[in-house]
Order: C-alpha cells, then sequence, then structure tokens
C-alpha cells in the first residue's frame, strides 16, 4: 500500500539496535517519556479521587451513626 516492507523496516530497525544499544534505547526512552509522565499524572490523580471518597465514606458513616444517635435519645 505504501511501498513499505514490514520485514524490511524490522530488520533495519534491529540492525540499527544492533549497533548502537545505548543510542536506541535512548530514544525508545526518549520517545516513551511522555506516556511514562501521563501514566504519573492519571496515578495521582486517581489516588486523590480515591482518598477523597474514603473520607466522604467516612464522614457519611460518621453522620449516619449521630443521627442514629439522635433518633434513640429522642425515643427513649
Amino acid at each position: 500500500m505504501f511501498g513499505w516492507d514490514l520485514n524490511e523496516l524490522l530488520r533495519s530497525v534491529l540492525q540499527y539496535a544492533a549497533t548502537n544499544p545505548w543510542q536506541f534505547i535512548y530514544y525508545v526512552l526518549l520517545a516513551l517519556s511522555p506516556f511514562f509522565l501521563i501514566s504519573a499524572v492519571l496515578a495521582w490523580q486517581l489516588a486523590k479521587q480515591i482518598e477523597h471518597k474514603e473520607k466522604d465514606k467516612k464522614r457519611k458513616a460518621k453522620r449516619e451513626a449521630n443521627m442514629a444517635k439522635a433518633r434513640r435519645h429522642k425515643s427513649d
């Protein structure tokens, strides 16, 4: 379709990686670094959301316990 041979492309990439391993690793890490950054930001946001939901759950449970306690005292 585009005139690219996948086997030839793979062979040339592997040959480059074999002849210049440190430079190849550098380029791979450089290409993947935005994804690492995005992953870190999303993990941090998820942790904050989980923490916020746990605090809300504790707050609601405490409120319910106080309301139940008040109802018991009212009925006495």
